[in-house]
């Protein structure tokens, strides 16, 4: 079976959720603490997935790491992401196939950074998202099969996380909280 990379991702993406209207429509509280997106498109036992979430979610800060335990935690979720599945069946079949995080602050050059009265720069400003990507290779996954994701228990700050799939079979949404993490996307 031949893999996609990570850099068909925004094409499988576009193409599987195009007409989607919530995707379509500019969404003035798509940085919301405790919320989060993810995007999943099928392709037989391939799944290809994207998460935006404020870092304040996964990291517990929105800026540039400043100190050791800040750049631990962000190296702590790439390790995860090498070893873990974001989604998975109920049975863990999924396993990475790559993945990759991109973080908000990476885009703002540190010149550009808010800078207070003091002179100092501000780091605080603002509010930075995280891109997730992953490819997940799932063998033997079935048109039945549920899902269910563990970020919420990996990260107690995320309290919604809004679902959207596509597949041969059709698209679909579903919300998840702590309390509901699973889905079945009826391919």
């Amino acid at each position: 079976m031949k893999l996609r990379s990570l850099a068909a991702l925004p094409v499988v993406l576009a193409l599987g959720l195009a007409a989607s209207p919530a995707l379509t429509q500019p969404n003035p509280a798509a940085h919301q603490h405790g919320h989060a997106q993810l995007q999943i498109a099928i392709d037989r036992e391939q799944l290809e997935l994207l998460l935006v979430s404020p870092a304040y979610n996964l990291t517990g800060f929105e800026h540039r790491p400043q100190t050791p335990e800040q750049q631990q935690a962000v190296e702590a979720i790439r390790d995860w992401l090498e070893q873990t599945a974001v989604v998975n069946t109920l049975d863990s079949l999924c396993t990475p196939v790559a993945s990759q995080l991109n973080v908000g602050w990476d885009q703002k050059p540190e010149a550009e950074h808010d800078h207070r009265h003091d002179g100092t720069a501000d780091h605080d400003s603002g509010h930075s998202d995280l891109e997730i990507t992953q490819s997940l290779h799932c063998p033997g996954l079935s048109d039945t099969a549920k899902f269910k994701t563990n970020l919420m228990e990996r990260f107690p700050a995320l309290e919604q996380l809004e679902v959207q799939w596509a597949g041969p079979k059709g698209q679909g949404s579903a919300r998840l909280s702590p309390e509901n993490t699973s889905f079945h996307p009826g391919r």
